[in-house]
């Protein structure tokens, strides 16, 4: 006989909390080269127009990290933006970036989304080959857009002509 018990997940996914702002914080500095400052994140938390997106992986035994992954997005127009999205050092390639970016696609085809657009560093290949396998293709390039002066690819997902892989 099969068990009907759900499956247990280690990380749950729920929208994001002031009192998270610490711990993402600390994964924001580990993962970019001019990191957002907690202020950032603690504004996006606020604000509600336009609308905004914000989720954390939290973990549900005791453990660490207790924040594996976060995502941060806001939906302008007929596009859904992601401005934030990154994973824990300890928890790198275990899914968790997927996980949030099914989550945050799935998020703007509700909210009728055209399109999901995000900047990535030109030189971050492996956040590349990550929207790529979902999808996302170069639009376009930002010069200069980091505040250390490198550019940014423009990516996009378009929502309404083509079917969204699911990596």
């Amino acid at each position: 006989m099969a068990s009907t018990a759900p499956e247990f997940e280690l990380y749950r996914l729920r929208p994001a909390a002031p009192a998270d702002v610490a711990e993402v914080t600390a994964i924001e500095q580990a993962s970019f080269p001019v990191p957002w400052k907690p202020e950032f994140f603690e504004s996006e938390l606020r604000e509600i127009h336009p609308p905004r997106y914000h989720r954390v992986l939290e973990r549900q035994l005791p453990g660490i990290p207790r924040i594996a992954a976060y995502l941060f997005a806001v939906t302008l127009f007929d596009e859904f933006h992601v401005n934030k999205i990154a994973t824990h050092p300890a928890v790198r390639g275990e899914g968790h970036g997927r996980r949030l970016m099914r989550d945050a696609i799935d998020a703007a085809r509700e909210r009728h989304s055209a399109s999901v657009v995000l900047e990535v560093r030109v030189t971050n290949e492996e956040a590349i080959r990550f929207y790529r396998a979902f999808g996302f293709v170069e639009v376009g390039r930002r010069k200069r857009y980091y505040k250390d002066g490198e550019d940014a690819r423009v990516m996009m997902l378009p929502l309404l002509d083509e079917p969204f892989r699911r990596p």
